[in-house]
Parts: C-alpha cells; structure tokens; sequence
C-alpha cells in the first residue's frame, strides 16, 4: 500500500512541483474525511523534503542517511506532535517544544519538518502559542497541520496555511484498490466507511463484519427486544453499535425521502421497505440521539441504557 495513493496523485503531484519550483508553503494544512491517507501523505513527503536524493517522481530514495534516520525515527530535523492518547488535547507545552524545535539550526538540508496530527486537537491556548510561528516562520521550515475537522481550528489558523484537500475518491477507483485486499467485501466495507478506502480496511474485519450483519438483520425488523438487542451491542462493541445505528439511519432518512441507499446496499430492499411507512421525524431524532451519543462516548454513561432508549424510539418511529 504505497503512498501517494491512487486518489491522492493530484495533491503529490501539487506538492513536488513546489518542491521543484523551490516554492513549498511554510505551512500546509492537509484537510479531508477520515480514511483518506492524510497523514501518510504528509509523511512521505516529510522523509521526501528531508532526502538527500529524491527520485524522478518525487519520493524519497530510502537508502540515504537522511532516509535511514527518517525511518529510524531519529532523524533530527524532523518532529511530530500529537495527543498524548487518542481523543485528548494537544497541550501549549507540546506546542512550545514544537516552537523551540522549529527555531534550531538545521542539521541538514534545506528544511525543518513538523506534523500536527489532528490539528484540530490543538486546544485554544496551544493554535494562539503557534500563530506567532505560522505568522513569522524561521527560514526552512515546513510545517503541515492534519485534519478531518478543519472547522475546529481557528480561522486565523487556517488563513495562514495553504490548504491541501482531500475528498473521497470515485468508487470505482476506490473499488479497484480495495478488491485485491477484500475481495467482494469491499463494496460493503466501503459503504460503511463512507467511501475512505482505508476507513473501508478497518470495517472489513470478519468479526466486525459479522455483527454489523446481525444488527442490521435485527434493525430491519419492525419487532425486536431493544432490551436484549442493546444488551448484545453494548456487550460487543458500544462504539460500533453506535455507528452501525447512525449509517443504518441514514439510509432510513434517505429513502423515506426518496434518495437511494448509500451505507447499507446490502440491505436496500429492507430499508425501501420500512422507508414506505417510517416516521422521518422521528428518524431523525434518532440518528440526531445517536451522534449525541457517538461523542459522548467516554463520559460515562450507561451504554446498554442508552443504546436501549434509542431503540425504542427507533421501534417507535416504524410504527407511524
């Protein structure tokens, strides 16, 4: 799975045309749906800025010295700032180290390289304490901020980056690269990851797909136990419960206004069905309940409770 993938030819080929013109940004901020490869990309190019012989089409060589600490992870011009652990903030201290990193003197080459992954986890202090940095940036320094939800950051964030966007690629592309890796379940991997072929990679574990299976057989019936139904997902996997309800809703909300099914094809004759006599309003104040729900995640709340007050105003909604 190398990189650029197939659907992000457009922004490498972007990105070393720049490079080759001597005119890279100082700051990028990669923007686009999550699956996309994003940061990947960012990186590659990174260890591409950083290598000593680039080759024709613009990667790096990976046999310099500056490739084998890039891919050691020492290489000294080369920095990357994320969340401590997943869903927690980038913090002004990181930021102040990045600042501090960005300003020592090159140990090679033409630049300092920084990633910020997810950008929008940069809390209020931490996006002021880099503005300064975007605004008045040391000579040679490339700085590419990566994120899903660029709304999240400040706008005078964004103003000062050069934004690089990535949108999901056509689906027969999409298909093409997925199939020798999954086979003919990469259609269904894929509708549930929205289209992002490697979002589609992490849908298509057999167990994963197995309960997404039992679930929707489950939804698609007008009468079911919401009780044992959301004992079952809670007890399997909440967060995947979640989604499963928010995707299969979706396309309830679809096809009871007329749109075609878009998450869930293997089930379109069941939701076509069920979308002839649902209450949209009511769906939608279920798919709104479920988001609530998707980030509140970590609060605390009791899963199994939750997932079964959904599910009763799910059944609810059929019966109008």
């Amino acid at each position: 799975m190398s990189v650029p993938y197939p659907w992000q030819q457009r922004q490498w080929n972007q990105l070393c045309k720049q490079r080759e013109a001597e005119r890279v940004p100082h700051a990028l901020l990669f923007s686009g749906a999550p699956g996309l490869g994003k940061r990947q990309l960012a990186e590659a190019f990174a260890q591409a800025a950083l290598c000593e012989q680039p080759q024709s089409d613009g990667l790096s060589c990976g046999q310099c010295h500056a490739c084998r600490l890039f891919a050691a992870g020492t290489h000294p011009d080369y920095a990357v700032i994320e969340p401590e652990s997943a869903g927690k903030a980038i913090r002004i201290d990181a930021v102040r180290s990045l600042i501090d990193f960005l300003n020592l003197t090159r140990s090679f080459g033409q630049y300092k390289v920084a990633i910020v992954d997810p950008a929008d986890a940069l809390n209020v202090h931490a996006a002021n304490a880099l503005l300064k940095t975007l605004e008045e940036p040391p000579e040679g320094v490339l700085l590419m901020l990566v994120t899903s939800l660029p709304s999240a950051l400040p706008a005078t964030v964004r103003s000062r980056c050069q934004v690089l966007g990535f949108g999901v690629p056509q689906i027969a592309e999409a298909r093409k690269w997925l199939a020798p890796q999954l086979g003919e379940g990469s259609e269904i991997a894929l509708a549930l990851a929205g289209g992002a072929p490697l979002a589609a990679l992490g849908h298509a574990d057999e167990e994963r797909l197995g309960r997404r299976g039992g679930w929707t057989a489950a939804l698609a019936k007008a009468r079911f136990d919401p009780a044992a139904l959301s004992a079952e997902m809670a007890g399997a996997d909440y967060a995947q419960a979640l989604d499963v309800c928010a995707a299969w809703l979706r396309d309830l909300a679809r096809v009871g206004a007329g749109a075609p099914v878009r998450e869930n094809p293997d089930r379109a004759g069941d939701l076509r069905s069920l979308g002839e006599r649902v209450d949209l309003q009511g769906v939608f104040a279920c798919l709104e309940q479920a988001l609530r729900l998707r980030g509140l995640l970590n609060s605390g709340l009791n899963a199994q409770l939750q997932l079964e007050e959904l599910l009763m105003r799910y059944q609810t909604a059929l019966r109008a």
